[in-house]
This record gives C-alpha cells, sequence and structure tokens, in this order.
C-alpha cells in the first residue's frame, strides 16, 4: 500500500530543493527553507497541537523559583517522624523544584487535574478557557504536557501514576500519555463510578447519562515492576502445633497397604522408624530424604508426621484482583466525596468535584505501606487523608508531597485545614472531628529569585533549608541536621562537637574552607554543600560556579 503523504512530502522537499539551489547565496531563503523542511519531517503520527506558553513559562525564564516556609503552619504531631509537605503556588514552579529534590524517588503519583469542558472549568493564565475557545484543546495539553514531562523525571524506576480524566479530554491523554511515558508503559484504563443518581430534568434526561470516570494507569518502566500488591483472602488453613520452626501443621504420612494400595517400595525407614504395621508411607523415598534434610519431618507421639508451615503453602494463597473497575458500593461515589469534605470542615465548602478518600486508598492499597506519594493538582487534599488514613489502618509510613494554587484561597483555607483536621481531630472552630492521625506536615509557598541578583548564590542561600528539608522529609533541628553558613559556624560547631552526639548530616555554605581539624571531625558525618547541591546549573548560568 502506497503512503501517499510520504509521496506528496517527496515532492515538496524535492522542489524545495530546487529553490535551495537558486538561492544559495541567500542565508535569509536557506534558512526559511531549512525551517520548512524540517516541519515536513517532523513526525506524523500521534498527538499535534498549537503549543503555547504560559507566564509562569516566561517567569522561569528569567527568575529562578524558590521556597519559602510558612512556620506558622507547621504540624508537629509525631515527633521523630518524617515530614509531609504541602507546596502552595503554581504546581509547574513546584514541580520544577521538585527535580532539584526528588528527580527518580517518587513512588506514586495521582491527579486529579482541572477538566476541559463546555462549562468552562479550565483556567489557562487566570483566564476561563470556553467551549468557543478555538485553542481549547491545545492550551490544555500545552498546560498538561509541560508537568508530565517532569512528573515522568520524579517517578522512582519502578514507579506508577494514576490521572483521573473526564471524556472532554480523554483521547487527548491517552495519547499525550503515550508520547509522555511511552505507549509500552501504559497499564491500563481504570473506571470508577463516580455517580448513581440519574438526572431526570430536562432534555438531559433522555440522553446517555455517564456513570463512570476513567483513570489512566502509567508505569516509569513497566518492565521493572514485578506486579501490584495484593490483598489476601483469608483461607481455612490452620497452623495449630509448634515444629522446630515454629507455627506448623503436622500431618500423618501413612497410609493403608492392603489391597490395592500395597507398596512394598514405599515401606523404608524415615528417622530411623518403618510404617507401622498394614501401614507404607505415602511418599516416595526420594521426597522423604529432602524433608529430613529440610527438618520438615518429625517423630511426634512415636509417630513419624510431616510438619507443613505457612511458607510451604503459598501456592495455596488467594488474593483479591486488582480490579479496573471500582463501584460506587466500592470506594464511594463524588456526592459521598463531596460530603466527607463538607463533614471534616464542618460545612458545606461548594465544590461539586471531590473524589472520596475510599477510591485514593484502594489505589494505595496495591503498593507497600511506605511509599512516598505525590499529587500536585491537590484540590481540597484527598490524597493527604487517604495516605494518613491507611498508615494509621495498617501501621504505614506512606508520605505525602501536595501541590496546589491558592485560588479562592483553597490552599490556606481547605487543603490546608483538612489536612490539619484529620492530623489533630479538631476543625478549625474547634469542634471534635475525630481523634486525629498523628503526623507532621510542613507548609510551603512558591516565589522567585531574579537570575540577574546580584551575589544570586546568597540569595539562593536564603531558600536552601526548604530544600533540604523537602528533600529528606525531615526538619533542621540544628541536633541531628545542621547548615553551616560561616567559618563561624564552622569553629563553633568544632568548639562543641561533643554536643552533637547525634549529628547524621551537614550542610555546608560553599564558601566555607574547613580546617584540617574539621574535616577530620566530621569524617564521618555526611557533608554537602549548598546551594551548589542544588542549583549548580543556575550558578553556573550567571558564572558563580565553575
Amino acid at each position: 500500500m502506497r503512503n501517499l503523504s510520504k509521496i506528496r512530502r517527496d515532492k515538496m522537499i524535492e522542489f524545495l530543493n530546487r529553490i535551495r539551489e537558486e538561492h544559495k547565496d541567500d542565508d535569509e531563503t536557506l534558512i526559511a527553507i531549512n525551517e520548512i523542511e524540517h516541519e515536513l519531517n517532523s513526525k506524523k503520527y500521534g498527538l499535534v497541537w498549537e503549543e503555547h506558553e504560559e507566564e509562569v513559562d516566561v517567569m522561569l525564564q528569567d527568575n529562578i523559583p524558590v521556597f519559602s516556609e510558612v512556620s506558622e503552619r507547621e504540624i508537629n504531631a509525631a515527633p521523630g517522624e518524617n515530614y509531609n509537605f504541602l507546596l502552595e503556588g503554581d504546581n509547574l514552579h513546584s514541580l520544577k523544584l521538585l527535580e532539584k529534590t526528588h528527580k527518580g524517588k517518587i513512588d506514586v503519583i495521582y491527579i486529579d487535574p482541572p477538566y476541559n469542558t463546555k462549562n468552562k472549568d479550565f483556567i489557562y493564565d487566570d483566564k476561563m478557557v470556553g467551549d468557543d475557545d478555538a485553542f481549547k484543546h491545545s492550551k490544555w495539553l500545552s498546560f498538561m504536557e509541560r508537568r508530565l514531562r517532569i512528573a515522568n523525571t520524579l517517578l522512582a524506576a519502578d514507579g506508577i501514576i494514576f490521572i483521573s480524566i473526564n471524556d472532554y479530554e480523554g483521547a487527548q491523554i491517552k495519547l499525550l500519555c503515550d508520547e509522555v511515558f511511552s505507549e509500552n508503559n501504559f497499564i491500563g484504563q481504570l473506571t470508577w463510578e463516580s455517580t448513581t443518581q440519574p438526572t431526570n430534568a430536562g432534555a438531559a434526561r433522555f440522553s446517555l447519562q455517564k456513570k463512570v470516570e476513567s483513570i489512566y494507569c502509567y508505569g516509569k518502566n513497566k518492565a521493572k515492576r514485578e506486579g501490584f500488591k495484593l490483598r489476601e483472602i483469608k483461607n481455612e488453613l490452620k497452623y495449630p502445633h509448634n515444629g522446630k520452626f515454629g507455627k506448623c501443621r503436622f500431618e500423618i504420612i501413612e497410609k493403608s497397604d492392603a489391597g490395592a494400595y500395597k507398596r512394598d517400595s514405599m515401606k523404608y525407614s524415615i528417622l530411623g522408624q518403618y510404617p507401622r504395621e498394614g501401614k507404607r508411607w505415602q511418599i516416595g523415598e526420594e521426597k522423604a530424604r529432602e524433608l529430613e534434610e529440610k527438618g520438615k519431618l518429625e517423630i511426634v507421639d512415636g509417630i513419624v508426621k510431616r510438619a507443613i508451615y505457612p511458607e510451604d503453602e503459598e501456592d495455596k494463597k488467594t488474593f483479591e484482583p486488582f480490579w479496573s473497575h471500582y463501584s460506587a458500593e466500592q470506594v464511594g461515589t463524588a456526592q459521598k466525596g463531596k460530603d466527607e469534605l463538607n463533614e471534616i470542615m464542618g460545612y458545606a465548602v461548594g465544590f461539586d468535584t471531590v473524589k472520596p478518600v475510599d477510591l485514593i486508598k484502594e489505589l494505595l492499597s496495591h503498593f507497600d505501606n511506605s511509599v512516598v506519594m505525590l499529587d500536585f493538582f491537590a484540590g481540597s487534599g484527598t490524597t493527604a487523608q487517604a495516605v494518613l488514613e491507611l498508615n494509621k489502618e495498617d501501621g504505614g509510613n506512606r508520605k505525602f508531597i501536595l501541590c496546589t494554587n491558592n485560588e479562592n484561597n483553597i490552599c490556606e483555607e481547605t487543603t490546608y485545614q483538612r489536612i490539619k483536621t484529620v492530623i489533630t481531630g479538631k476543625r478549625q472552630d474547634d469542634s471534635e472531628y475525630s481523634e486525629g492521625i498523628p503526623a507532621n506536615l510542613k507548609y510551603y509557598r512558591t516565589g522567585f529569585v531574579p537570575k540577574d541578583e546580584e551575589f544570586l548564590s546568597d540569595a539562593l542561600l536564603e531558600h536552601i533549608v526548604e530544600l533540604i528539608q523537602l528533600k529528606y522529609g525531615i526538619k533542621i533541628d540544628n541536633q541531628q541536621y545542621k547548615i553551616l553558613m560561616s567559618d563561624e559556624d564552622a569553629d563553633d560547631l568544632e568548639k562543641n562537637w561533643d554536643k552533637y552526639p547525634d549529628i547524621k548530616k551537614i550542610f555546608l555554605a560553599s564558601d566555607i574552607l574547613l580546617t584540617g581539624r574539621q574535616e577530620e571531625l566530621f569524617n564521618g558525618v555526611d557533608l554537602y554543600t549548598v546551594p551548589d547541591c542544588f542549583y549548580g546549573e543556575e550558578l553556573r548560568e550567571v558564572g558563580e560556579l565553575w
């Protein structure tokens, strides 16, 4: 079958070559011809859209993103535990900084991005994108593509991303993810029964009514993922006895030697004993010797018995599959998510598209209980509540990082307050919600430092504590973790070294020169030079680092 597009393209390129020859001394014409040829030869299958630029892209050209901690919003309810993080600001800005601290470190990403619908739900550069916008899909794709590419760099080698989406952009997001994550890493499309209530008014009553929403699932590298964690279905296997290696079940390995069951070859010595009168062994001699060697045969009440341990019956365990559909009965609907939010806040928040906590908990249940989870469209904070509740249920140590803007004060008044209420058990009005789930949280706000700032490294050092804490999930407590900003700080640490028996990491400003004695003292501690380890590329760009 002929490729008609290629034939037409080859003809156009042939024509361009003739023009190129005729204008070989005209640099401006040659540049234009080369650009046209490049476009002709660019990818011809996949998702194509008109690329748009956001204001935050423009800001990043001449400015360096930074975090500033809002210290009065720190929650320290679980001393000794690592911290979770809530990042307020444009999520592209936050993702750029997470590249510096969490590249290849995120286990699970869940996002519920703004849906591009005919109801003007999607805001692009502070403007509503309506159905009459000729570039509505292109703007949404430009918006998503930048964020998903960074998300891909953040995922661990066996990491997974889940993306909730509606039908309006479902086809586009699938093709975009095939490009960003590779279609080879597509794991599947999940569905969630988001509503059980039909619309019984107007023309909608006679239309096709949607019951489900989609959740697309991709892996960073599907080949490196062994599989998902499954919930075991309780079986009736019992282990009432105590063997050499712990709890077990003793089973007799004799059977009748009469009639058709008679086997002289099955009468041999095991542990110095032969089968009792009228009996023979059920297992062959080769198997018996193997079990003897492993200590899985014992004499109990004068009879040779086989000891069966739980690990011997792994193949008899049964598990609930990770099905690709979640019913409303299983995880709840969007209305349940809305009710949960209103209950925890103590008033009607006014959000219509809230995911139920059990939906996120079910997704998370298929991963280890120590994962780091990122949600960079955090909205009301459902993901944080799901992580905290699962930790309480199974004793896990999952951590979350949430990113959201503060449009209509959502981060300050809803996301943060929801997390605080789950942790403390008290609503903003001090009324009781629950007994609380002890955890720690740091609240950061995004900002910029101009690249042409004089003494750029000094300006960046003012925001370095935030990145250190984010990277390691810690609080700089000046005991286990210490920052030295000057030679005087290093001298002071040297003089008082005996007061820091638990010190683990020291972060040094790049202009500090340690003495020989200090290098010897600090030898057993992890040392990091700041801000170089986070902002090396930017400092080299302005000539402050070589």
